[in-house]
């Protein structure tokens, strides 16, 4: 990974436990409301599907891979990520995009 003063975008895939659906969903809009207090975050969404509303994906952009690596050691998504452990079918994908340069 190299970090760049560019922004960073990102796609996080997330498959709730059917059984922990609503405490999974309030753990993961606590994370939210703290990212969007954080500087470096340009905006973080919740959406899902249509066709699979058992899979969720967070559309993300911070200012930067420093900034979005600054909010991964924050107190709020380091606490968040330890209690959706247990509220997940399986960890969360994480892919990492940039913009393209302008030609």
């Amino acid at each position: 990974m190299t970090v760049t003063d560019e922004p960073i975008y990102l796609i996080a895939t997330i498959r709730p436990r059917m059984d922990r659906l609503a405490d999974a969903e309030r753990e993961i809009r606590a994370l939210m409301a703290g990212t969007h207090a954080e500087p470096g975050c340009v905006y973080m969404e919740l959406v899902e599907s249509d066709e699979d509303p058992t899979t969720w994906t967070m559309l993300e952009k911070f200012h930067s891979r420093a900034d979005w690596e600054d909010h991964m050691r924050t107190d709020h998504v380091v606490r968040g990520n330890e209690v959706l452990a247990d509220l997940l079918r399986e960890p969360t994908h994480l892919a990492f995009f940039t913009q393209r340069p302008t030609p």
